[in-house]
């Protein structure tokens, strides 16, 4: 009835119904069991006399029984037993660790005793308070080995964990567990793994070392307000950590723990690492934010990454990480637009980044630029020495409003933008390159099309979206006209 009326739910629903099957056909099972450790059974005989009480009755010639009574019946009390149960429950009335913990909100075991340990848990809870012992049941699933079998002494696939953790440290064996793992689901163990998540913990332990190492002192003293932004990196990396902490806590309340982790793990490596680090050595004066944003990271990371992270936070002079509070979502106003513009500029030197390597230009060779930006003209030239700095190889950079076609020129036309790298082209290279990017914008432009010719689409969609897309497609066949006539 608990599990019917959602008194109980489970995480996956789906056990719901193998609960419900079993509790519905229920049949008596041996309570008695030939083991050294449990719950003796509280009776006595003598002759044919049976007596049930922890005390034997008055007389003499009584024995006790000698077994002990099946192991769920006594891990069945768990809920209440540890609570002070039945001294905390008196006149039907909780007292006590009782009162203030039971029942709890969530349990979590494995999904093959559910049947065997949870359900006997809510029939002891009801039978001796009269009450559910758990709101939610998570089921995690088994490690299987690396080919899928389940561990077993027999067989001798099983891994000792202590081992593990001795060549590659607890934090990489938990999070290897974690990631890539769904509620009710098996999971493969890879030595293969852990070892990849060692490698994210080493370059997260290197990020810190160089934010710590790379701040002025004063830097390290406890602040938690939210730094001011200076620059369009700035106000984008402190965007994307409000986002990601919105996006990593309704993963944590909804129970998926890989998938939070895979947020975090896109923030910390590809945004922070990838980008505004690499920023910070180009756009001074980021100390406050980058100690803002290392506690933030280090403080969400705690629950997937403890031993490291605690390491890490004692640098920081501000007490345990253990007990610090999660950050608070509002102290600071999430704009999209901000991340939109950033995502922008990213695109811009991703792409003259892949031109050089289709033209196979020396990382070295430093190269000239010149960007015919339209109405982004005062904004891209705000960020010139972002572009010219992060990995493009660009010596010098001119940003015009338009201009004349560059003939002889590396031509990058994304966004509405025209991008012209100057004295190193390879006629034929560039050709192939503007061929086959020519062919990609024809495809994208064909499923545009389709999609917006789609009378359902158009007409279900909300009106923004609908524009965006017919936006998205006048600016392809734009950037296709102007590749076609770079071509000819």
């Amino acid at each position: 009835e608990a599990a019917i009326n959602k008194q109980i739910t489970f995480i996956p629903e789906r056990f719901n119904k193998r609960y419900q099957d079993w509790m519905g056909n229920l049949h008596d099972w041996c309570i008695s069991r030939q083991i050294w450790f449990g719950h003796s059974i509280p009776v006595w005989y003598k002759g044919d006399e049976i007596y049930c009480g922890t005390i034997a009755p008055v007389g003499e010639n009584w024995h006790k029984d000698e077994d002990t009574l099946d192991t769920w019946f006594s891990s069945g009390m768990w809920t209440f037993s540890t609570l002070g149960w039945p001294d905390t429950y008196k006149q039907k009335q909780k007292t006590g660790d009782l009162d203030k913990f039971h029942p709890t909100q969530i349990i979590e075991t494995g999904y093959e005793i559910l049947t065997l340990w949870v359900s006997r848990m809510v029939m002891m809870s009801f039978f001796a308070l009269g009450e559910i012992p758990f709101e939610k049941v998570y089921l995690h699933g088994t490690i299987l080995d690396k080919k899928g079998k389940k561990m077993s002494k027999s067989k001798g696939n099983g891994v000792d964990p202590l081992d593990v953790i001795n060549e590659y440290g607890a934090d990489a064996l938990r999070l290897s567990l974690l990631m890539g793992s769904t509620p009710g689901n098996d999971n493969r163990y890879t030595e293969e793994k852990v070892e990849a998540k060692r490698n994210f913990i080493n370059k997260l332990w290197n990020i810190s070392r160089y934010i710590l190492s790379s701040v002025d002192e004063s830097s390290l003293s406890p602040k938690n307000d939210i730094p001011e932004a200076k620059t369009l990196a700035d106000s984008w990396i402190l965007n994307e950590l409000i986002s990601t902490r919105i996006k990593v806590k309704n993963k944590l309340e909804g129970f998926e723990f890989s998938l939070a982790a895979e947020e975090l793990t896109d923030f910390t490596w590809n945004k922070l690492a990838d980008w505004y680090l690499e920023i910070a050595k180009i756009e001074k004066d980021k100390d406050i934010i980058l100690i803002y944003l290392l506690k933030n990271i280090l403080i969400m990371w705690h629950p997937f990454i403890p031993y490291v992270t605690e390491t890490i936070w004692a640098e920081l002079n501000d007490g345990l990480l253990l007990i610090k509070q999660w950050p608070k979502d509002n102290d600071i106003t999430f704009n999209e637009e901000i991340i939109k513009e950033f995502v922008n500029l990213q695109e811009i030197i991703v792409s003259i980044r892949n031109a050089r390597s289709a033209n196979k230009i020396e990382p070295g060779r430093k190269i000239k630029a010149l960007i015919y930006a339209g109405n982004r003209e005062s904004s891209l030239i705000k960020s010139g020495e972002l572009i010219k700095g992060l990995k493009t190889g660009i010596s010098e950079l001119e940003i015009k409003n338009s201009g004349s076609t560059m003939v002889g020129s590396i031509t990058i036309t994304i966004q509405g933008l025209d991008i012209y790298l100057l004295g190193a082209v390879d006629e034929a290279k560039e050709k192939a390159r503007l061929i086959k990017e020519k062919e990609n914008l024809q495809k994208v432009i064909a499923n545009l099309k389709i999609r917006l010719s789609n009378e359902e689409f158009t007409a279900k969609a909300p009106a923004n979206i609908v524009d965006a897309e017919t936006d998205k497609l006048n600016c392809y066949i734009s950037e296709l006209k102007k590749i076609n006539k770079i071509i000819d």
